[in-house]
């Protein structure tokens, strides 16, 4: 009886014609044989089980074989022979992962400057080259860069990126793509046929799905298959089998889920994705196809020819096709939006079931959400249908035109004291030198008590201030009015022709003062008036002339902010009133209005 040979094994391609989903490959290396035009070395990179070592082994035959037909190795002549069945003395394979010592590269070094016995080159094909250390790399370096001519090297491996960068660049390098899944299920069908077994297509599509690109892992699963199912009473191995032992969702249970995504029933998704957990289906295999069918449906959606991009039978397809067609133009683009980022949290996460359904319900709320665009498109498709002629026969909305509050000016601005000042005792045999004593300034009632009468205020003998010119005051007629400064400020607002004069009740050392000189003066003549830092002590305030007057000689007023409290702030943002509250302190407390008689 013969000994029983897995199916990967029975199964190993021979030829160039015979190795699937990689035709990029196949085609570079046919074409170097048929002109005679092989390299010393080659790199082949890719995943588990897509072929890396079966190319490296036909590539050694092709380039051995005494009568290749257009790139192809006959597999009749001895050298063929020899290499199918491992016997040959010119084809060497060496596992890098167990033979990985500087050692043992320095004998390999050694070993190829030996001809070959029988062929005409020889090969040596070292699977798993990132498993060597980098003293091994520089044992071979020099070999690998200049080998004999009879010396070809030809390297496998998954994991590129630890391969020394100098090793890269002195090979071909080859990267080998995950076989397609359909590809993958055609070659199970072919393998069932030819071995008799009876099995479903749709146990096929499982087990390549299940696979992920590995040829290898498909043909081993058949295997396990076969010996798991195929004696229950010569029944054929169904799909349900295939999922039940791999964990893998049935596509019947995967788009009625993505249906009730799509349609915005989240009690369904909810209540199914319970139910395939309780089954013991693999959640993270669920979440990769839901992702994989909303990328297809949106692939679907903006090709023409969706095939070309997508990885799927026609069956899928017209699926994919049927849901797009009925689905909003944006639902499964917002899905795939929320859902693409988390597989990586899903993966590390406690309760996959909680976190899934989680992330599911939030996708379908954000997908089925009422947008702005979506609201615009409907009321256009309203009036184009016209629905919404009524609108057009509302008559206009009637605005009421209010005319423009007549604007108040403050006649006269009453100015809260400055702090009160006091003069300390002078030494003997010094200069006399006021000192100020600060004190909390005091408000005034908005109706001020009558004034004492109080002397005229002495000329200061500081040389650097100039003396100012005060306003004159009659004690029987009213103030007559003033002519504000212009500074900076006030020339870029005009001040109303009706603006009544401005009554300063408390100032400080002297009344303002009015310069004759032009307007671009007025910042310089304002800096001359400013006390130097040596003479920071100022005299006390003294009463206007008016204060001392009578209550019968003054003239009458009428005070604005009992009746407008808004006139204070407008008060205070008066270019003029502004300059004295910074240069003397104090606040606006009330607005008087002079009253003629008879008014």
């Amino acid at each position: 009886m013969a000994e029983y040979q897995v199916i990967a094994r029975k199964w190993r391609p021979q030829k160039f014609a015979d190795v699937v989903g990689q035709e990029h490959v196949v085609r570079t290396l046919t074409n170097a044989i048929r002109q005679d035009r092989t390299a010393h070395a080659y790199l082949f990179v890719g995943p588990r089980g897509v072929g890396k070592t079966t190319l490296a082994r036909i590539f050694a035959k092709a380039m051995n074989c005494e009568q290749p037909r257009s790139g192809e190795p006959c597999c009749e002549c001895e050298s063929c022979k020899a290499i199918a069945s491992d016997n040959s003395m010119d084809v060497v394979e060496i596992d890098a992962a167990s033979h990985n010592s500087a050692q043992e590269m320095r004998d390999l070094a050694e070993e190829v400057m030996h001809a070959p016995v029988s062929s005409r080159y020889k090969v040596y094909i070292i699977d798993e080259v990132h498993m060597l250390t980098k003293q091994a790399w520089n044992a071979l370096l020099k070999t690998i860069e200049e080998p004999p001519a009879h010396v070809k090297f030809i390297f496998a491996t998954t994991e590129v990126h630890q391969v020394l960068p100098t090793i890269i660049s002195r090979c071909q390098r080859f990267d080998l793509l995950p076989i397609p899944t359909r590809l993958i299920a055609g070659r199970l069908q072919l393998i069932a046929e030819t071995e008799k077994v009876r099995i479903e297509p749709a146990a096929l599509n499982a087990i390549a799905r299940a696979a992920e690109g590995g040829m290898r892992d498909a043909q081993s699963l058949l295997d396990q298959m076969i010996a798991f199912f195929s004696m229950d009473e010569g029944n054929p191995i169904t799909g349900s089998q295939v999922l039940s032992l791999f964990g893998l969702t049935d596509r019947g249970d995967l788009e009625a889920m993505l249906l009730a995504m799509l349609e915005n029933r989240p009690g369904e998704v909810a209540a199914k994705l319970c139910e395939l957990s309780r089954k013991g289906k693999n959640l993270e295999t669920l979440y990769d196809d839901l992702l994989a069918a909303l990328r297809g449906i949106r692939i679907t959606r903006l090709l023409r020819n969706p095939a070309d991009v997508l990885d799927e039978d026609s069956e899928v397809l017209a699926f994919y096709a049927d849901i797009a067609a009925r689905m909003p133009e944006n639902a499964a683009a917002v899905m795939l939006e929320i859902l693409a980022p988390v597989g990586r949290v899903l993966h590390d996460a406690l309760n996959k079931q909680v976190y899934l359904e989680t992330i599911l319900l939030k996708a379908m709320r954000e997908a089925h959400a009422v947008r702005l665009n979506d609201i615009l498109n409907r009321l256009n498709q309203l009036r184009q249908a016209g629905e919404l002629q009524f609108l057009d026969q509302l008559p206009p909305a009637q605005v009421a035109v209010l005319p423009p509050a007549e604007k108040k000016t403050p006649d006269a601005t009453v100015i809260a004291p400055a702090p009160e000042v006091t003069e300390s005792p002078v030494q003997k045999g010094e200069q006399e030198k006021p000192e100020v004593t600060a004190s909390t300034p005091e408000v005034t009632e908005k109706t001020p008590s009558e004034p004492p009468a109080v002397p005229e205020p002495e000329k200061q003998e500081n040389p650097s201030v100039p003396e100012a010119v005060p306003v004159p005051a009659e004690a029987a007629e009213p103030m007559p009015e003033t002519v504000p400064e212009m500074t900076p400020e006030t020339a870029e607002e005009p001040v109303a022709e009706n603006t009544p004069a401005m009554d300063i009740t408390e100032v400080t050392e002297s009344q303002v003062p009015y310069y004759p000189e032009e307007a671009e003066m007025t910042e310089q003549a304002a800096e001359e008036m400013t006390p130097p830092p040596e003479a920071e002590n100022i005299p006390p305030a003294e009463p206007s002339k008016e204060d001392a007057l009578p209550r019968q000689a003054r003239a009458k007023r009428r005070s604005v902010a009992n009746d407008d409290p808004s006139a204070l702030d407008r008060a205070a943002r008066q270019p003029v009133v502004r300059d004295v509250l910074e240069l003397f302190g104090g606040e606006v407390v009330d607005v008087h209005i002079k009253v003629q008689d008879g008014e």
